[in-house]
């Protein structure tokens, strides 16, 4: 009960502190404490749930408040707010979607007369993994933004820092996804992703200026359309089943009634959250915001709770239609998101079409179903926070340090940045090659989708696609002027310190799955009832598929690949040092060189003229660009999604 309290309240009492607290240094102190007691908090819960064999359930039966009545005050004062915001803005849609929403809530708990379930909080090893993401994650990008705020006001000329605001909205964001992941109350799952709906409209408009202010709007529209598919699942499920229980539904038949209908619209507002095509624009919208901001919505907390909600689900629409197709609309949204990506040169949008394209990939695992489907989303969901978290943090530093994102003007970034240009690589390369964990969920997804011929085909389609995109960026910063000087890279600590721990995070994920999967994934697989024959086991330095029989017939040996890496790691800086300057030569342009400028070599052509070479990449944006791709992609995902909503209805 106390671990549960600090979860959710300290960050609400940390966000008041942060907001009271004018001076920098106290505020920094604050937070700094803050990110250590919740990685605390994340610490005594992994050691409950194992105590308690996996599972934890509070009830708040005896105490003095009436929690449940709090909770409705403050989702209705929630939606008044958000009312407020639309008639300020003077976005009439704004006002309807939120009235839409809280005029059949009152009604509904009103006169619906459903009780609230006895058991208001479960948590489980699914609540556990998010907890950990939310709670350690979380507060590094918390203490990374102590020192690029900073930066990042400095650059705005802001003559009255708005960082009291900025961590109050941080914290409290914080404090609602720990409450969004350990309710069992729908009713009560609402109101807190409600909660990241505001806050992520309010930090995406930070800065104030009228592309933020835009973008946000965007954003609140598409998550207010997401709610209102939320609460209307919430209204059919009280009044067909005469429960809010997360349980009582999971234990359900998923074919009786009016369930499977509720169930598609909860899968909707999990695609709206987690910016599934042809949701997307709010996403990519929100790169306008700080980086920590797009670290926060990005990697380990907003988008994660889409994809946590229908991971959550997978279970009760497990081999139905349903589930196959919302394996095809997270299918289609990985290999959209992933040719999109390769046209362009936006390091920010890159990443947010990396991670829309990898939500998609959790949620068709979760929409397959199985054992291993379950397994890879799982697992997706903590090596993708990870390694996306510190690109983000990367991007937003190498921003910051040469003044654009645009990955053309990272050439050379390993002289000129080079602490944050490794770290950078290693984040990318764990997205891309073994034996890093993101690849191993998608060798677990194709595995999963062998009897899914289409959705089979999307997930090879994709991956193909991420390789294109990576691979380009990476050699783009590796690329090395012929100047020999290195410069020496100025990180403020808390900058340097979250990165630092994030891609030690990166390391210790990928190098530790084993014991990742044994004490994480394999009690929480294990204990769903998905008629599955085929399942994962752990050892031997490795993740193996077995069947029914434990035959092993599949494997990725994470343990070798990584010996491995670390002898090229140690061998590829001995050999560069090895290389004598007088062995790097410019190339020859035809004429005299005028410098050896890597991203614009000079030469004096024939006609005794300066001439310039260019060095970029191709982008193919005549076949992958967002002009080209987004309207045929967003109309075809709709199409998908009408047809599962008209599937669903008609069976």
């Amino acid at each position: 009960m106390v671990a549960l309290a600090v979860a959710i309240l300290l960050p609400a009492l940390s966000a008041l502190l942060c907001y009271l607290i004018k001076k920098a240094p106290a505020r920094n102190i604050i937070i700094v404490c803050s990110t250590l007691i919740m990685f605390a908090v994340a610490g005594v819960f992994t050691s409950l749930l194992f105590k308690s064999g996996g599972k934890i359930s509070i009830d708040l039966e005896g105490l003095p408040l009436d929690i449940g009545w709090i909770v409705k005050i403050l989702d209705l004062l929630l939606m008044i707010y958000v009312i407020y915001i639309g008639f300020k803005l003077k976005k009439s849609l704004i006002v309807l979607l939120a009235s839409l929403q809280l005029i059949p809530l009152v009604l509904f708990e009103v006169f619906a007369g459903v009780h609230e379930p006895a058991t208001a909080f479960v948590i489980d090893y699914l609540s556990l993994v998010m907890i950990l993401l939310v709670s350690i994650i979380g507060p590094i990008i918390s203490v990374f933004a102590i020192g690029y705020m900073k930066e990042h006001e400095h650059h705005s000329h802001l003559k009255v820092s708005r960082q009291p605001r900025f961590f109050l909205i941080i914290f409290v964001f914080l404090g609602a996804m720990n409450g969004l992941v350990m309710t069992n109350n729908l009713l009560w799952m609402y109101f807190f992703w409600e909660v990241t709906t505001l806050c992520s409209f309010l930090l995406i408009a930070h800065d104030g200026n009228a592309e933020s202010i835009k973008n946000a709007t965007r954003a609140i529209l598409i998550n207010l359309f997401g709610g209102m598919a939320f609460l209307a699942a919430i209204i059919i499920i009280g009044l067909a089943m005469h429960t809010l229980s997360v349980e009582d539904i999971l234990n359900a038949n998923s074919a009786a009634g009016l369930l499977p209908l509720a169930l598609g619209l909860l899968c909707l507002a999990g695609f709206t959250k987690s910016a599934q095509f042809p949701f997307q624009s709010w996403l990519l919208g929100a790169m306008v915001a700080p980086t920590p901001v797009s670290a926060l919505l990005h990697s380990s907390t907003m988008v994660k709770a889409g994809v946590y909600l229908v991971v959550r689900l997978a279970p009760a629409f497990n081999g139905t239609v349903l589930g196959k197709l919302v394996a095809v609309v997270g299918g289609f949204t990985f290999v959209a998101g992933s040719a999109i990506a390769i046209s362009q040169s936006n390091g920010k949008r890159v990443l947010a079409y990396s991670t829309i394209a990898n939500l998609g990939l959790i949620i068709c695992c979760a929409g397959i179903g199985s054992y291993v489907a379950i397994g890879a989303a799982v697992l997706l969901m903590i090596f993708h926070a990870v390694s996306k978290g510190l690109l983000f943090l990367c991007v937003g530093t190498i921003e910051q340090g040469i003044g654009s994102r645009n990955i053309e003007d990272m050439q050379g970034l390993v002289k000129k940045m080079p602490f944050t240009a490794v770290i950078t690589v290693i984040g990318m390369i764990s997205m891309l090659l073994p034996p890093f964990g993101v690849l191993l969920t998608k060798w677990l997804a194709i595995e999963s989708a062998v009897n899914l011929p289409l959705v089979l085909i999307m997930i090879i389609i994709g991956s193909a696609c991420t390789v294109v995109f990576w691979a380009k960026w990476i050699g783009i910063i590796l690329t090395m002027p012929y100047e020999t000087e290195h410069k020496t890279e100025e990180l403020s600590f808390s900058v340097k310190s979250a990165l630092s721990f994030m891609f030690l995070g990166v390391l210790a994920a990928s190098i530790g799955i084993v014991p990742l999967f044994n004490s994480l994934i394999a009690p929480y697989i294990t204990a769903l009832s998905l008629g599955d024959n085929t399942a994962l086991i752990a050892g031997n330095g490795g993740i193996w598929l077995a069947n029914i029989n434990n035959a092993v017939y599949g494997g990725f040996a994470s343990v070798l690949l990584f010996i491995v890496l670390l002898v090229l790691i140690i061998a590829i800086p001995y050999f560069m040092r090895r290389t004598r300057p007088e062995s790097i030569r410019p190339p020859y342009l035809c004429g005299e060189n005028i410098n050896n400028d890597v991203k614009g070599l000079e030469f004096t052509s024939p006609l005794e003229k300066a001439e310039q070479a260019v060095v970029r990449n191709y982008y193919l944006a005549g076949a992958f660009g967002e002009d080209k791709l987004t309207l045929w992609t967003n109309l075809v995902a709709g199409a998908i999604i009408l047809i599962m909503f008209g599937v669903v209805i008609i069976l």
